[in-house]
C-alpha cells in the first residue's frame, strides 16, 4: 500500500476517498465528499467545493466522471456532474436541480428521464426530493 503526502496534515493511505489535483510536485488532495459539483469548461473542469472555493482541473468532465463512479456522482447534463449528497430539491417539470448553497443547475432532457426513473424507483436510495 503506497502512502503519499498529506491532506491537511493527515497521511494519505486510501486514494479512493481523496482526489489528487495538480502535478506530482505541486499537487494537492481533495476529499471527494467535499465536492458539490463539477462543471465542464472546454477541455478543463471547474470543481466546486462545499466551502465555496473553486478549483480548475486540467482533466475533462468525462475523465472525472470515471474517477467519481465509486462514490455515485451523477451526470445531469453534458456540462455538469453532481454529488447527490448535496441535492436539496429536484424540479422535473422545469428540469432543474437545487444544490446546497442556493446553486441551481439545469438537467438535460435525456438525463431528466433517467433521474425521474431513479426517483420513481422506491428501492433506490436517492436523496432527491421532488418539487410539486
Amino acid at each position: 500500500m503506497s502512502k503519499e503526502r498529506d491532506y491537511q496534515g493527515l497521511l494519505i493511505t486510501n486514494n479512493k476517498k481523496f482526489f489528487r489535483i495538480g502535478s506530482k510536485l505541486q499537487g494537492k488532495y481533495i476529499d471527494k465528499s467535499q465536492i458539490v459539483y463539477i462543471e465542464a469548461f472546454e477541455s478543463y473542469s471547474w470543481i466546486y467545493l462545499k466551502d465555496g472555493s473553486e478549483i480548475l482541473s486540467s482533466k475533462n468532465i468525462g475523465t472525472l466522471e470515471e474517477s467519481f463512479k465509486d462514490i455515485s456522482f451523477i451526470r445531469i447534463h453534458r456540462s455538469y456532474l453532481i454529488n447527490p449528497n448535496y441535492v436539496q430539491l429536484y424540479e422535473p417539470h422545469y428540469r432543474l436541480v437545487h444544490l446546497t448553497g442556493e446553486i441551481v443547475l439545469p438537467i438535460s432532457h435525456r438525463k431528466n428521464r433517467i433521474i425521474l426513473k431513479m426517483v420513481g424507483n422506491t428501492e433506490s436510495n436517492t436523496p432527491f426530493r421532488i418539487a410539486m
